[in-house]
């Protein structure tokens, strides 16, 4: 049999995507890895084949240090955008009690 060559993971706008796909190879190696998904399941969620999940996990292996700092700074920000929200909706919150009481005045 000839060795016919395979390519599972494209470059896209920058980041890596399995083929074909726009679906990025660090989100679907997360679902394994950070998750604690199974292969099977993960191919089950986003409809792809063992292989594009195994080539997921390889890109993640080789680039692991830059997807795991790249997933901190998103968990980071997720988390301050988080707390700048609830702050705004307190004072939303307290504006709109404040002038309700000045109406029934």
């Amino acid at each position: 049999m000839d060795a016919i060559p395979v390519q599972h993971i494209e470059i896209e706008n920058g980041k890596a995507v399995i083929a074909g796909t726009h679906l990025k190879a660090a989100l679907v190696a997360a679902m394994v890895v950070r998750a604690g998904a199974t292969i099977d399941e993960t191919m089950g969620h986003y409809a792809l084949t063992r292989a594009q999940v195994h080539s997921a996990l390889a890109y993640y292996y080789d680039h692991q240090d830059a997807i795991e700092q790249a997933f901190e700074e998103a968990e980071d920000y997720v988390k301050q955008a988080g707390v700048a929200a609830e702050q705004h909706l307190r004072e939303l919150r307290q504006r709109r009690a404040e002038s309700s009481g000045n109406e029934r005045s």
